[in-house]
């Protein structure tokens, strides 16, 4: 009995080993995942859209970059633009100078600030439209508030001194282009008088009224514009630098 016992006992354990060291090797693939995961680092490198020109060179489409930037107030130290750009990867010369405001607490204790930045690439013929319509329905005065939505522009505009632009203004409809005409000039000349009036010299830029809506930003069609206002597009569009 003994002589059969033992034999079977290193047999089975035997055979059990060889089992567990397949299931291990050949159908359990969690311990090759874990080798893959320590070995092998994956980073996504998102490709930016390419700058789209019509026939005739003209710059339909841009990028425009936005960067989250995380920062804790005790290991801020003084930086200067270039190792900013290093640090985002990107190159100064292709993009406008910005200035932002930025409040660090004044404490020693660990805070993270988020703050969102968007920076404005600057090219020949770059389209920028003004978020919000600084004017109201079929009117040629600034809105109230207008200074807060200009202020954005006004101040990249500034910060850009070598930067020749021009002022573009759409109508509201295409009714009767006379009028349009008249609109979009005077829309140009409260945006001229603005940016004038807040730092940036006019002999930097031009002004082109359209009497045609914007080809880029259409009205909605009848049953699109329901209960909604349209107002034209107004664009800041860079000529030189």
């Amino acid at each position: 009995m003994r002589k059969v016992l033992l034999p079977s006992l290193i047999i089975i354990a035997a055979s059990l080993l060889v089992i567990r060291i397949f299931y291990l090797q050949v159908i359990n693939d969690s311990f090759k995942l874990k080798s893959d995961n320590n070995a092998i680092k994956i980073k996504y490198d998102y490709p930016e859209r390419g700058y789209i020109y019509d026939r005739n060179g003209k710059l339909l489409v841009a990028n425009q970059a936005s960067y989250d930037i995380m920062v804790i107030p005790r290991e801020v130290k003084n930086t200067d633009t270039l190792e900013f750009c290093q640090l985002l990867n990107i190159t100064k010369e292709d993009y406008f100078d910005e200035k932002f405001k930025i409040t660090v607490a004044n404490t020693d204790k660990y805070e993270e600030i988020s703050r969102d930045f968007l920076i404005k690439p600057k090219a020949k013929g770059a389209k920028i439209p003004l978020p919000v319509p600084p004017f109201e329905l079929n009117k040629s005065k600034l809105r109230y508030g207008a200074e807060d939505l200009l202020e954005g522009i006004q101040s990249t505009l500034v910060n850009n001194p070598d930067v020749k632009f021009e002022i573009i203004c759409y109508p509201d409809n295409d009714k009767d282009v006379k009028m349009n005409q008249k609109l979009t000039d005077e829309r140009c000349e409260a945006l001229k008088e603005y940016l004038m009036a807040n730092g940036v010299e006019s002999l930097r830029f031009k002004t082109q009224g359209s009497a045609t809506t914007d080809p880029l930003k259409p009205p909605p069609t009848a049953k699109m514009a329901k209960g909604k206002r349209y107002i034209g597009t107004s664009y800041i569009v860079v000529t030189d630098f």
